[in-house]
């Protein structure tokens, strides 16, 4: 990586409110080089780094709290070995128009695991919400557990206490084929590292040209842009998780900006 690209990405990480022209500024200062916004903004881009409105999170109890902080006393010394063995799964809606024809997509996704060098399949939920038996059978049996074998005994899935996640037939499906959930602190999609690669997709998907009409035309874009966000992008989100979790013990436990 060049020395200005370098220089850019460790900036906006440790400001995430900069936004390019106070980064181009500061390039111009440190380096001398002077670049457009635009080439800024696609730099970052390129590493996964997106300007994006702050998160709308539920007011967080002394309860939620107290267990975000013992999530990041945990983890907080992790390395990327460890968190290459989590497959984090979400799911996200999309839609052609700000009106009610959507389709909700479902992600499970191997942050960048040693073992395949590339995250999962983008899986779509066509016409009918995610029950605990779809999910079962759809998702945690023909993705989940597969790439479960391929990590090994450190194998974890985060599923972000979605609601079909928790019932009994998911919990015995995956004590049955040995899949340990790693705990997951609740009102906590700021500390998901995942929703920043819904945001890089969406914005991917919004700026082709022509943009999707249908829902038809809305499927194949994502599944084409999805398979088109780069490695590296998930290799440095992977690389930015002690920072999030330092992030959140200075905050105490309450919601970041990250």
């Amino acid at each position: 990586m060049p020395n200005e690209d370098r220089y850019l990405v460790l900036t906006a990480r440790r400001h995430r409110n900069m936004n390019a022209s106070l980064l181009q500024q500061l390039l111009r200062s440190a380096t001398g080089t002077t670049v457009s916004t635009q080439t800024i903004r696609n730099r970052l881009h390129d590493v996964g780094l997106y300007a994006h409105q702050p998160m709308v999170c539920v007011k967080l109890t002394s309860r939620h709290r107290r267990d975000r902080r013992e999530w990041e006393t945990e983890h907080v010394n992790w390395r990327r070995n460890e968190w290459s063995s989590v497959l984090f799964s979400d799911e996200s809606r999309f839609s052609v128009h700000p009106d009610n024809r959507h389709i909700f997509i479902w992600r499970d996704h191997g942050m960048a695991s040693p073992l395949t060098g590339a995250h999962t399949d983008l899986y779509i939920i066509r016409d009918e919400p995610l029950t605990a038996r779809k999910y079962r059978d759809e998702i945690l049996r023909p993705i989940a557990v597969p790439y479960a074998a391929a990590i090994g005994d450190d194998f974890l899935l985060m599923d972000d206490n979605c609601r079909p996640n928790r019932p009994n037939l998911v919990e015995d499906f995956l004590y049955e084929e040995r899949i340990e959930q790693m705990e997951w602190p609740a009102c906590s999609p700021d500390m998901n590292l995942i929703e920043h690669v819904w945001d890089a997709l969406g914005r991917r998907v919004a700026g082709r040209q022509p943009p999707p009409q249908t829902l038809q035309e809305l499927e194949r874009a994502l599944l084409e842009e999805w398979d088109r966000i780069p490695q590296l992008v998930i290799n440095s989100l992977i690389d930015s998780m002690p920072q999030m979790c330092s992030t959140l013990l200075t905050v105490r436990g309450n919601h970041t900006s990250y």
